[in-house]
């Protein structure tokens, strides 16, 4: 029998920013995925993105947190951090 050991290296975030785009109104896009060491609200808050879109503001975002073990990730949770709209939540629950 064979063993494979994975170093833990850190965490992936995938997820759905919800956004006030350029002329009024609320939307989401989907974020560009980043790499982080630690995991805090104010660390996702930090580094969610508009996926290089360009809008007004971030309000908030679904995040889907994976553990990154070496380039295989292992889904963790979703955590939601800012402010999320119905629609937000809505788009999430359908991709």
């Amino acid at each position: 029998m064979k063993t494979l050991t994975l170093k833990k290296t850190g965490y992936i975030i995938k997820g759905v920013a919800d956004i006030s785009p350029w002329g009024g109104g609320r939307g989401c896009i989907e974020m560009d995925s980043f790499k982080l060491e630690k995991i805090s609200n104010k660390v996702l808050l930090d580094n969610i993105n508009d996926g290089g879109f360009g809008v007004q503001s971030i309000n908030g975002a679904i995040c889907d947190i994976y553990e990154n073990y070496e380039g295989t990730l292992q889904y963790l949770k979703t955590k939601k951090v800012g402010s999320i709209t119905e629609y937000t939540e809505e788009y999430y629950n359908q991709i």
